[in-house]
């Protein structure tokens, strides 16, 4: 009887886990390439209302981290290292970012922050910049906001990271 109980509970965790929801950080890293052009520090709007309102900029990276929970960190980096003439190139974003749940019963309330270092280093260019992200509110899309808050701008490099949390039940 202990042997078959075990075996229920274990198959009820992943499906007990999932009632709940998981928490996906969302996670967008954009570079201005036109000069004129202003990050927004809240871009309402569904994914390809977001993407729309950052004509004025490419984007670096993308993420999208599966099941988030509190205390996490979060690790995004993308780079493209080059031989430039017989020197090497180094250009991207490398970020590492704590995940805070300070959720109280239905209302959600999530903080993401840390470090992100911008790399431009070849081709003329020695930019090593480090941004310290302080813990910022991220909004949870599943709580009827859907929509991306600006976490930081590197003015110097145009370089603003975004995010925001959503839901699968």
């Amino acid at each position: 009887m202990e042997s078959i109980i075990s075996v229920l509970v274990l198959l009820c965790l992943p499906m007990c886990a999932q009632a709940g929801g998981l928490r996906n950080v969302n996670f967008a890293t954009f570079q201005k390439v036109d000069k004129t052009f202003e990050f927004e520090p809240i871009v309402e709007g569904k994914f390809s209302d977001f993407i729309s309102a950052m004509d004025g900029a490419q984007i670096l990276a993308l993420a999208h981290t599966a099941d988030a929970k509190d205390g996490d960190v979060i690790t995004i980096q993308t780079s493209v290292l080059r031989d430039n003439s017989g020197q090497l190139g180094d250009y991207g974003v490398d970020c590492q970012l704590s995940f805070k749940d300070e959720s109280e019963g239905e209302d959600s309330s999530y903080l993401l922050g840390g470090v992100c270092h911008i790399i431009e280093v070849g081709a003329g260019k020695r930019v090593r910049q480090t941004l310290i992200i302080p813990h910022t509110n991220i909004p949870d899309t599943s709580q009827g906001f859907e929509g991306w808050f600006l976490l930081d701008e590197d003015e110097a490099t145009g370089v603003a990271f975004y995010a925001n949390v959503s839901t699968e039940e």
